[in-house]
Order: structure tokens, then sequence, then C-alpha cells
């Protein structure tokens, strides 16, 4: 037996619920799945979600359970994206800022420096979220299995795709 994953399960229409499970819960019997302490997941509902769980999942007869480690990269990019245009308007602050100019005075060039630093790491920001993007493409590229997208349809779902 393995230790303990976190699953999601998905219920038509869009909620998401989670739990801890023994590493072997996804093989169990559907009925098995929706006897698992289920409690409200922080993870929001979305198509890239629901599509992830028809590529990767499996049916319960409440909707869809997923094995958590196929959604590490959902929403990372845009995540890192969204943090980067965060740091680069405080960063434009504090450039402008009273401090920014004393210290540029104390030592010459600091802030041609920090510019410098500032963009490197936005390269670097930009490049590992181009990676989760890839990384995300590559779960989705697993084709739909259309058990699982007819299951989630009769229990009234919608499906994206």
């Amino acid at each position: 037996m393995t230790g303990p994953r976190m699953l999601y399960r998905l219920c038509p229409p869009g909620t998401v619920s989670w739990c801890a499970a023994p590493g072997d819960a996804v093989s169990r019997a559907p009925a098995e799945l929706d006897g698992l302490p289920w409690a409200p997941a922080d993870l929001a509902f979305g198509a890239d979600l629901l599509r992830i769980a028809v590529r990767h999942g499996v049916a319960s007869p409440a909707g869809l359970v997923l094995d958590a480690r196929h959604t590490d990269d959902l929403g990372r990019a845009d995540g890192l994206r969204s943090d980067q245009l965060a740091i680069d308007d405080a960063q434009t602050g504090l450039r402008e800022s009273v401090a920014m100019r004393l210290i540029e005075q104390a030592y010459p060039g600091s802030v041609e420096l920090a510019a410098q630093l500032d963009e490197k790491l936005r390269k670097a920001t930009e490049n590992t979220a181009r990676e989760a993007d890839a990384q995300l493409a590559e779960v989705l590229a697993a084709p739909v299995r259309p058990a699982l997208a007819e299951h989630w349809r009769r229990l009234g779902g919608r499906y994206p795709d």
C-alpha cells in the first residue's frame, strides 16, 4: 500500500471537494470513492480542471475523482505572471521613491544594478511560467476518455470540448 494521496472529486454542475486517501484509493470500486471523507476544496472548478478529470480521472456515482498530482500546474503560469505584474508595480513605486534617490546618491549605480537584477528575475519568472504552461499542455494532451465525458454529461454536467 502506498502513502496518502490528495484526491479531488468534481460533481456537476461544478463543485470540487478533496480528501486525503490511501494511494490505492483511485483503484477502489466507484461506490467506495464517494464514501471517502470529502470536504470542500479551495481549488476552483474550471474548464481546464474538468478537461484534466476526463483524461486522468475515474468515475464515481457522484462525479469524477482525480489524483491531485495531475493538477500541479493548473493555474501556476497565470499565478506566476500575475505575481510578477504586482512585483513590477511595487518596484516602479520603489524606484520613484525618496529612499531610492538617497540610496543612489550614497551608492552610485545601484539603481541601474537593481534594474538589471529585476530584468533577470523577470525573465526567469517568465521561463518558469512557460515551463508550467508546457507541463499543463502535456497533461491536457492525453486523450479524452469518452466514458468519463459521457458519465459527466449523464450526471447533468456540461463538458466544454
